[in-house]
């Protein structure tokens, strides 16, 4: 769908600068005029909504966060395994039951869930910092677990604005494809009400890669029958 609402927009763009390039044919009729000027500001807006479009992909946001969640919660992880051997050795059941969780439990969690648990275990980190030196832990490990926490806890909403900045682009560039085929169309009716010049129409539809509407045929008179 993208990409044909995309060729729409260039073949609107080169159905201006057709027209343009052929203004002494509708420069002077003010309806045809008016017409044109309003295709003019909705390739314009179209134009843009495309940029609004393709600057909110959430794409990019999304595998950033999946690929930062996977590395937050693996070292996350790592320092549950620390506290779990400090609690066992210290006979903790309360702090071994907090932080004793597998690292497939974490990815299988909704994300949520998973940063909750992993909060606690960096809160129980800090709790018992002092008696866990021993195991590698750190004031430092601690902090940056803290400062990746809150990153991620950030980034769902953030991610829910570029979405919902991209479906309003999408939005938007429905509506104006729709306002664009209305206003092309009043120009068809108008260029072969108005223009002359069958070479001029024969360019403009060719440009718009429409048919121009077929000529009617000349109706077939019936033949009197003959009475005898």
């Amino acid at each position: 769908m993208k990409q044909k609402t995309k060729t729409f927009l260039e073949m609107e763009k080169e159905s201006i600068s057709y027209i343009h390039k052929n203004e002494s044919y509708w420069i002077e009729k003010a309806v045809l005029a008016a017409v044109v000027n309003d295709l003019e500001k909705n390739e314009h807006s179209l134009e843009n909504a495309f940029i609004d479009q393709d600057s909110s992909d959430p794409g990019g946001h999304v595998t950033q966060k999946n690929q930062m969640r996977s590395k937050f919660i693996h070292n996350v992880y790592r320092l549950g395994r620390k506290l779990s051997l400090y609690a066992k050795n210290a006979g903790d059941e309360v702090l071994l039951n907090d932080v004793d969780i597998a690292e497939s439990t974490f990815m299988k969690s909704s994300e949520k869930e998973a940063l909750v648990s992993c909060g606690k275990i960096i809160k129980r980190g800090y709790e018992c910092l002092e008696r866990v030196s021993a195991y590698d832990v750190t004031a430092d490990e601690l902090k940056s677990l803290s400062e990746d926490l809150a990153v991620m806890e950030n980034m769902q909403p953030q991610i829910g604005v570029v979405t919902n900045d991209r479906k309003s682009a999408v939005r938007s560039i429905e509506e104006l494809t729709k306002e664009a085929r209305i206003l092309l169309d009043k120009l068809d009716d108008g260029f072969e009400g108005m223009i002359d010049d069958q070479s001029y129409l024969d360019g403009w539809f060719a440009i718009r890669k429409i048919k121009g509407r077929p000529i009617p045929k000349e109706p077939v008179v019936p033949t009197p029958r003959m009475v005898n």
